[in-house]
């Protein structure tokens, strides 16, 4: 009860704040405190909205998106005034297990729209936790040519329309340079894969981040591409698998511009520390993963981008 209170009187305070500051250009929420339709109005009807240039930490609420309209959609309506925008950032409440189920019968409509969205200068936009919802919807079906960066939650397994993010690469991935998945490891996690056609789909990708579990990437055709390079120069993976290796090591001759593999999730032990604590376990994968990729001109990093010391 203490936390919804305040949650409202946040939620009022910044509906009354929004008008007031037609010059606004960055705002950064709290995604655990959602805005509601009120506050959103707000922000999307008072002067000077499409000034706003970054969109962070917005708390995507599943009654927002509509079955029937993405029109409907306050965050979608908020959008259509924002033509300067160049980062976005929302985070959804993922889905029930139950609708994950590719047994499950249930219909799921695509809602209809009259409006596309227009964001020309969109170049970062992040969907974490949003398996399918009207918002992205809309900006599945908009124009984002200067999109370069994006980040979303996989849902390989979980077919279309339920998810739509395997989707949103078809559509959007060629202008991408960057691309991550990432999963928010809540109670409890659901993992899902990510697609294995990334190369196919993403074909000038230069910096690439997998979540668990690591999909097994296949390497691009040379008749899509004119030749089966790939421009990738930067792979990121939580820790070291060695079923990836075997994929990784398949796809090598195919990444001739591959300068650093990261491993997201871990540190190399400090120096000073004994050598079999420095050999066990993950540090010891680490250290032959090292030697591996060393032979072929790649450099192996932790998660704070340093090499071992």
């Amino acid at each position: 009860m203490h936390n919804s209170r305040q949650g409202f009187v946040i939620d009022s305070l910044l509906t009354t704040l929004f008008p007031l500051i037609p010059f606004l250009e960055n705002l950064t929420l709290s995604p655990v405190v959602p805005l509601s339709r009120r506050a959103l109005a707000s922000l999307t009807n008072r002067d000077g909205s499409s000034n706003l240039r970054t969109l962070g930490g917005v708390c995507y609420i599943a009654t927002f998106s509509s079955a029937i309209c993405v029109d409907e959609d306050p965050l979608v309506q908020l959008l259509r005034m924002c033509h300067q925008l160049e980062h976005l950032e929302v985070i959804g409440s993922d889905m029930e297990p139950a609708d994950a189920e590719p047994s499950s019968q249930e219909a799921v409509e695509i809602p209809s729209t009259t409006v596309k969205l227009d964001l020309p200068r969109l170049h970062t936009l992040t969907l974490l936790s949003m398996p399918s919802s009207s918002l992205v919807h809309a900006l599945l079906n908009a124009a984002l040519p200067r999109l370069r960066t994006l980040c979303l939650t996989p849902y390989e397994d979980v077919p279309y329309p339920r998810a739509l993010t395997t989707r949103f690469l078809d559509v959007h991935g060629n202008s991408l340079s960057t691309l991550s998945f990432f999963t928010h490891k809540s109670w409890p996690t659901r993992l899902h894969p990510s697609p294995r056609t990334l190369f196919r789909t993403c074909p000038n990708i230069r910096h690439l981040s997998l979540e668990t579990p690591l999909p097994a990437l296949v390497p691009p055709d040379a008749a899509d591409l004119g030749q089966a390079v790939i421009p990738l120069q930067i792979l990121s993976i939580p820790r070291p698998n060695h079923d990836f290796w075997r994929t990784l090591e398949t796809l090598l001759p195919s990444l001739p511009s591959l300068d650093v593999v990261r491993m997201r999730d871990i540190r190399w032990l400090r120096k000073g520390l004994n050598r079999h604590a420095q050999e066990a376990g993950v540090q010891g994968e680490m250290r032959v993963w090292r030697q591996r990729l060393a032979r072929r001109g790649v450099r192996l990093l932790d998660s704070d981008w340093k090499d071992m010391v």
